[in-house]
């Protein structure tokens, strides 16, 4: 009885440790895949994003959401330094870091804006 006691205390006590978890993406968000070999186009900058957020119940279940918000403080981001998604823009090279931790959740998302000539 006692090894079950102890056994039950160890797996328990192990499976409570998580101090963080990082989640990272590089990922094709567009549906159209573009051949850069030529010299078609201008890199106009790179920028990030980041958003936090408090876990109030332990569990998040809409990480989309945090995403989203990443995404938009790197377009405000871009917008600052006079780069905007319009006409013959799009974002190329995106990346998304997620860390997670007891009590946050943090999201950057990356990218650099490219115009076609």
């Amino acid at each position: 009885m006692k090894k079950i006691i102890l056994s039950f205390a160890i797996i328990t006590l192990f499976a409570s440790c998580r101090t963080s978890l990082h989640v990272g993406g590089y990922n094709q968000l567009n549906q159209t895949q573009t051949v850069l070999s030529s010299s078609n186009f201008n890199v106009l900058g790179s920028f990030t994003g980041t958003a936090t957020t408090k876990i109030k119940t332990g569990n998040i279940t809409n990480k989309e959401g945090i995403i989203a918000q990443a995404k938009a403080k790197l377009l405000e981001n871009a917008k600052a330094a006079g780069v905007e998604l319009t006409g013959s823009r799009t974002l190329v090279n995106v990346t998304i870091d997620i860390i997670e931790t007891k009590k946050r959740i943090n999201a950057t998302m990356s990218a650099e804006i490219i115009e076609f000539k």
